[in-house]
C-alpha cells in the first residue's frame, strides 16, 4: 500500500514520519511517498528580469532539502521513500498526489492552529480531509505514537448509527492486513436526557433512548462490518458529551489510534469537518485517522 506523507520540515510533520518508522508489519507492504509542495512565485510584471525557470528550480531544490529529515527518519527504519516535489496550492497537491498515485492513505502532521479557537486544527490538515478520497491520518507534535502497528493495535471506532460512521468501521476492517491483529473498541455515547425528557409525556420514546435500545441499532451495522472482516471488537455504550468522551476513552484503554467518519461539511471553502470530529481531533492524545 502506498502511504503519502506530506512533510516540511516541520515537528508536526515529521512526527508522522515517525509513526510510520514504528511500523512493525512487513517492511514490503508499505511504500511511502514523501512529499513536498512550495508555493509558486506570483506572475510578476512584464520587463522584471527574474528568471522563473530558474526561481521555480530553486524552489524545488528547496522542497528536497525540506524531505530531506523525514527521508532520514524513514531510511533508518528501513523504508526507501520515493521523494515528490510539487509547486502549487498545497492542500489540492496532497489530494490530487494521493488520488494519482493511488495511495491508500495519507499521514500527515498538524501544528494544531486555525480559525475555532481551541477546536481549531490546521488550515491545510483541514483541507485535506475533507477532500480526500483515502483515510487521512492526522498526527500532532506531541500525539502518542502507536508502539506495535502493524503487528497489533487498539482502535478506538465512534459510532452514531449514520452511514458514514459505518463506513469507518468497514475501511477499518478492510485495512486489518496491514495494521495487523486488531482490537477495536466500538463506542456510542448518548447525551444525557434533560429533566424536560425524563418528565414531560409520553415517556416511552425517551426511555427507550436511555435503555439503550437506539443505541444498539446505532452500532450494530458497525458491528456486523468488523465481524465480517473477522476482527476482534468489543460494544461500550457511554453517555455524555462524544467529543471529550472519544479523547478520554482513547486516553483511559491505551489505545494506538482513533478512526471515525466525517460528517459536516461546513463554511470556508469545506475546510471545516463535522464538530464532533474536530474537537475530537483536538483533544486526542493519539493521532486520529478520519476514513472517507
Amino acid at each position: 500500500m502506498k502511504v503519502l506523507l506530506p512533510s516540511d520540515r516541520s515537528a508536526a510533520s515529521l512526527h508522522a514520519a515517525r509513526l510510520l518508522a514504528e511500523y512493525r508489519g512487513e517492511r514490503s507492504q508499505i511504500e511511502p511517498v514523501l512529499l513536498n509542495v512550495q508555493r509558486p512565485v506570483l506572475k510578476a510584471w512584464p520587463g522584471h528580469g527574474l528568471d522563473r525557470a530558474a526561481i521555480e528550480a530553486a524552489l524545488r531544490e528547496e522542497g528536497m532539502a525540506e524531505l530531506q529529515a523525514a527521508q532520514e527518519i524513514l531510511s533508518r527504519a528501513g523504508f526507501a521513500p520515493e521523494l515528490v516535489v510539487r509547486l502549487g496550492h498545497v492542500p489540492h497537491w496532497i489530494v490530487d498526489e494521493a488520488r494519482e498515485r493511488g495511495a491508500g492513505a495519507i499521514v500527515m502532521g498538524t501544528r494544531g492552529h486555525g480559525a475555532l479557537g481551541g477546536f481549531a486544527l490546521g488550515s491545510v490538515a483541514l483541507r485535506v480531509v475533507q477532500g480526500s478520497e483515502v483515510p487521512v491520518v492526522l498526527v500532532k507534535p506531541e500525539s502518542r505514537l502507536p508502539a506495535g502497528l502493524g503487528g497489533h493495535a487498539r482502535i478506538v471506532v465512534p459510532v452514531d448509527g449514520s452511514d458514514e460512521a459505518t463506513m469507518a468501521a468497514v475501511r477499518l476492517a478492510r485495512c486489518a492486513n496491514v495494521l495487523g491483529r486488531l482490537h477495536v473498541d466500538v463506542v456510542h455515547f448518548q447525551q444525557p436526557l434533560t429533566v424536560l425528557e425524563a418528565i414531560v409525556p409520553p415517556h416511552r420514546d425517551a426511555l427507550s433512548s436511555w435503555s439503550g435500545r437506539e443505541a444498539g441499532e446505532a452500532v450494530a451495522r458497525a458491528r456486523e462490518a468488523l465481524a465480517a472482516g473477522g476482527v476482534e471488537h468489543e460494544v461500550h455504550l457511554l453517555a455524555g458529551d462524544p467529543a471529550t468522551g472519544i479523547a478520554q476513552f482513547a486516553k483511559d484503554r491505551s489505545a494506538d489510534l482513533i478512526a471515525m467518519s466525517t460528517r459536516g461539511l461546513g463554511a470556508l471553502h469545506h475546510a471545516f469537518i463535522g464538530s464532533v470530529a474536530l474537537k475530537t481531533a483536538h483533544l486526542s492524545p493519539v493521532p486520529v485517522a478520519f476514513m472517507r
